[in-house]
């Protein structure tokens, strides 16, 4: 089993994750059962609205007068009663000052509610010691303030119950188990793991008629009988005590009135409790640790359920936008790639000689090539590369890259024409012109216009050949340069989203401790010799009833 050390390191610490001002109390309630575990001490708490005989019980229980009663003004601070050789009474205040006293009368003065109903703000802590059977090894007792006053008040009995191991809750036979009893056993109580309770009727001596008391104590019985209890097996939760005729039968030596006072019963249940469950006190307290723990796993579950739902909300919107972003980018390329290979149709050597071979041989042998050049050409080329360019630098922008240098390409040198040489006459042609009119002057003229004009066509072709590879080549670069830019950046995983997966991780580190520990209830059997243990509660209990009986 782990070392309780390291249960309460874990347990503060996933404290971290939880709101402190809006679960002040449940903070509170980690730090005093981790100061529990350790506790080498075993407390027993009595727990009551103000004026329901508390105080009166710890007397009939200790045997004389101790705690201050008989007065309107009662308890208004927490007081332990721990063993002592003799009566002392121990007041710490919080300027240091220490103040010691042989009797309990000092009690009226700093730790009772003034006549405004306020407690002295200037005690730290309140303790009695007195040489009580009770007490011995180690077992304290603590007199608590009422919990039908003041928030202040109910502070401190809230805290003060993890702080014990044994509650003993008072109910008044006048007004027994209110809604607001029956909510402090719930909430502050099992709620909290808190489950070795025993419930004392107080004041039933008050009640005349023998009915109203069976009927007051079935009444309390089917309340209580619904409270699990983690007592030792064999022992009843509810007992009958007349708190103030068990003190005055003790002052007068009155057994018998001591006896149907119900203490002596009450008092032999509580010397068996405490005897058997200091042996499993580490087993009680752990449980409590465990409940607590497990409010906290119910709080941080919730943080993890809407921290995983807030990432995959993002991650969900950030898939979107990158499926988004890649069709986006496909329809860019598939446009860019129709457009440049309606450039390339028209860069195609096939294309341009069909269209402007002619022409530009025309201009050419007319000596107008670089007005036909300038206002076909050129013209054409602009109009494809400044489409083209313009797609692609809207794309850029709209994909927020870097925009690509521009489409270079340059047009070839002035076409090079090698004419033909014209052909003169010989004699025999010169001689036959005379007599045909000059046919064969004729004939050689227009062979060498086709000559000539084949040699136009031949530069305007090597020109238009070399324009269109050199196009081409430069249209390849220009595309494999955008191929290569023109992608969706994937958006980055944002700040606030990584910061809340970390925060995710460590929360669920958090619930693996809290898991841990909850683990740890498997460890605890306490049903372990549950026919022994009810023999051996049998024997204590008698044993203890007749030493209190006759001793």
């Amino acid at each position: 089993m782990k070392s309780y050390l390291t249960i309460s390191q874990s347990l503060k610490a996933v404290c971290q994750f939880i709101d402190a001002e809006e679960q002040q109390q449940l903070v509170k309630d980690v730090e005093l059962v981790c100061q529990q575990l350790v506790n080498p001490h075993f407390g027993i708490a009595v727990l009551a609205p103000f004026n329901f005989g508390k105080s009166t019980l710890i007397n009939a229980l200790l045997g004389r007068e101790i705690m201050p009663t008989k007065m309107v003004r009662t308890t208004g601070t927490v007081i332990k009663i721990k063993y002592g050789e003799t009566l002392q009474t121990l007041i710490t205040l919080k300027s240091g000052e220490v103040i010691r006293s042989n009797d309990t009368e000092v009690l009226k003065e700093f730790a009772v509610l003034n006549h405004k109903r306020q407690r002295r703000e200037d005690v730290m802590s309140v303790e009695v010691a007195y040489p009580s059977d009770l007490l011995k090894n180690g077992i304290e007792l603590f007199d608590l303030p009422g919990t039908n006053d003041k928030e202040e008040q109910n502070v401190l009995v809230r805290n003060q119950l993890l702080q014990v191991d044994l509650v003993i809750q008072v109910l008044n036979a006048q007004q027994p188990f209110t809604l607001g009893e029956q909510e402090t056993l719930s909430t502050w109580l099992i709620n909290r793991g808190i489950k070795s309770v025993i419930f004392v009727l107080n004041r039933m001596n008050e009640i005349e008629s023998e009915d109203d008391k069976n009927e007051i104590y079935d009444d309390v019985y089917s309340t209580t009988a619904i409270f699990k209890s983690d007592l030792p097996q064999g022992l009843k939760t509810l007992y009958r005590v007349d708190a103030l005729p068990a003190v005055k039968a003790k002052q007068e030596r009155n057994i018998w009135k001591r006896f149907i006072s119900g203490i002596i019963t009450f008092k032999a249940t509580l010397l068996t409790v405490t005897f058997l469950q200091k042996k499993r006190t580490n087993q009680t307290r752990l449980l409590r640790v465990i409940t607590i723990a497990t409010q906290i796993k119910q709080i941080l579950q919730k943080k993890v359920n809407d921290l995983t739902a807030e990432i995959r909300n993002a991650e969900e919107i950030r898939n979107v936008a990158i499926k988004q972003g890649k069709e986006r980018e496909l329809f860019l390329k598939k446009e860019f790639k129709r457009r440049l290979e309606t450039y390339r149709n028209w860069l195609s050597l096939n294309s341009l000689v069909g269209t402007y071979q002619r022409d530009a041989a025309e201009s050419l042998e007319t000596n107008r090539f670089h007005t036909w050049q300038d206002s076909k050409l050129k013209s054409t080329i602009l109009t494809y590369t400044q489409a083209i360019e313009k797609w692609v630098n809207q794309s850029c922008d709209e994909l927020n890259i870097n925009q690509i240098n521009t489409i270079n390409i340059s047009l070839p040198s002035y076409p090079n024409v090698v004419l033909p040489q014209p052909q003169d006459r010989n004699a025999r042609q010169w001689i036959g012109d005379i007599f045909n009119g000059g046919a064969n002057r004729k004939r050689l003229n227009e062979e060498y216009q086709i000559k000539k004009w084949e040699a136009y066509k031949n530069a305007v072709y090597k020109y238009l050949s070399k324009f269109s590879k050199d196009a081409l080549m430069s249209l390849d670069k220009y595309e494999k340069t955008v191929e290569s830019l023109i992608i969706f950046p994937i958006p980055p995983v944002a700040e606030e989203v990584l910061q809340k997966r970390h925060h995710l991780n460590a929360l669920n580190s958090s619930l693996d401790a809290i898991k841990s520990i909850e683990l740890l209830k498997s460890t605890i059997d306490t049903h372990r010799f549950k026919g022994l243990e009810h023999l051996i509660v049998f024997l204590l209990f008698w044993k203890n009833w007749l030493w209190l009986f006759f001793g």
